[in-house]
């Protein structure tokens, strides 16, 4: 009898909870969905020069609780030695992954890298918000979250970008269609400020592509221009009334970088390197022509200190060509400036820097090969078909060509050889 009466309370009991389920689940408030955009500045290690972006979802409750998921899209493998080779052939994989709470994620890229970090709330209605929340969601489940990186077009800006535009209908890119005042030439020279070496070598193995003009919604690929032209997009009011308002609120800092920037302005270092260096060569070469007519170790020297690295450059402007599937290293006009052949000029002035005097007869023609190529190249240039920058990389190369020229007619034929 007991057992009968228990299982019948249990019933209405159950009854009864079901009726008040509902209205107990309705009655309970629910969190509100926000979006923000972090972005955070350059700092000092070269691989953060271009500064970082990520996107926060906060859900906050009516009682004044928060709580924020922040999703980084410029996740990856930071300790793989095959990370640099892989970026370099096109295969590099990134991905999306959940970096910590809004706390974490200051710490880390503030105090911790000591950089610049920003917060801005966009302006997204609960149901845009949703959406962006629930993709993040789905994207970064593990077997989603990888994406093959290009570092223009999938980055950790560009995803979020395209997301937000996805879920907008198209409305930043339409906003954003008109030109950027800077080619991806002046970013790439930005992002290799204070670097010396990396700035002249970017400078070399970025093809003609990096002079191509730009977008603004393009030019968001840097996450300092996503913080300021995000603030240009205008869209309804989420609040209602009708009313425009910007995409995203004005910036709030985080973190400071304590000293110096990371990065001032475009580095434009090769615009006087390369002029200066090929003056030395020039002098070097009338020096030594009225030295002597027979080579010494100062030729040999003189030789190998501007052949080797210019056509060590040149190899690799070449491979990068053949080899690499990323389009912005191959194109590069400055094949036709900065040879590949120039090593075959490392065998004499390795001989001469030890003391031997002849002189191979090949070395006078390949001077005034190398002077009608060049030339062509630099010809090419002055008309406008080529228009890769720094433009001074071909006359500064022509003057190397010039003077290799003038000193190898200056030898004595008596000292050349066949060799």
């Amino acid at each position: 009898m007991g057992l009968v009466i228990g299982r019948l309370m249990g019933l209405v009991i159950g009854l009864v909870l079901s009726g008040l389920l509902p209205q107990i689940a309705r009655a309970a408030p629910s969190a509100e969905v926000r979006i923000e955009l972090i972005t955070v500045g350059p700092g000092d290690a070269l691989f953060t020069r271009a500064g970082h972006a990520a996107l926060a979802v906060v859900e906050a409750w009516p009682d004044g609780r928060e709580m924020t998921t922040v999703y980084n899209y410029g996740d990856a493998d930071f300790g793989d030695p095959w990370l640099g080779p892989r970026f370099i052939f096109g295969v590099a994989r990134f991905r999306l992954a959940i970096s910590g709470d809004l706390y974490d994620t200051v710490e880390f890229y503030g105090p911790m890298q000591n950089r610049d970090v920003f917060r801005q709330r966009l302006a997204l209605t609960t149901m845009q918000a949703g959406r962006v929340a629930a993709a993040l969601q789905h994207t970064v489940l593990p077997e989603n979250r990888e994406y093959p990186y290009h570092y223009l077009r999938r980055t950790c800006t560009t995803e979020l970008r395209t997301l937000l535009d996805e879920v907008l209908g198209g409305t930043i890119h339409a906003q954003l269609s008109d030109p950027d005042p800077w080619t991806v030439r002046d970013y790439q020279q930005l992002t290799f400020d204070g670097d010396i070496a990396t700035a002249l070598l970017g400078d070399a193995v970025f093809g003609r592509a990096h002079e191509a003009q730009i977008d603004r919604f393009f030019a968001m690929m840097w996450p300092d221009r996503m913080r300021a032209y995000l603030q240009d997009v205008i869209v309804a009011d989420p609040a209602g009334g009708g009313a425009m308002v910007p995409l995203a609120s004005a910036p709030e800092l985080l973190a400071e970088r304590g000293g110096q920037p990371a990065t001032v302005s475009p580095t434009r270092i090769t615009y006087w390197f390369a002029p200066i260096a090929a003056t030395l060569v020039m002098l070097g070469a009338l020096g030594l022509r009225r030295r002597s007519t027979t080579p010494t170790r100062l030729h040999g020297l003189w030789l190998l200190m501007w052949s080797l690295p210019l056509g060590a450059v040149g190899l690799l402007i070449t491979l990068l060509s053949v080899a690499s599937s990323v389009p912005e290293l191959g194109d590069n006009e400055l094949v036709l400036s900065l040879l590949a052949t120039d090593l075959v000029l490392v065998s004499p002035g390795i001989a001469w820097l030890r003391g031997k005097t002849s002189v191979p007869r090949w070395l006078g023609r390949y001077a005034q090969v190398r002077l009608a190529v060049v030339g062509v190249a630099t010809a090419l240039h002055v008309v406008g078909v080529f228009v890769q920058q720094p433009w001074v990389i071909p006359p500064a190369s022509l003057l190397c060509s010039v003077a290799l020229w003038w000193l190898a007619a200056g030898l004595s034929p008596r000292a050349q050889t066949d060799k």
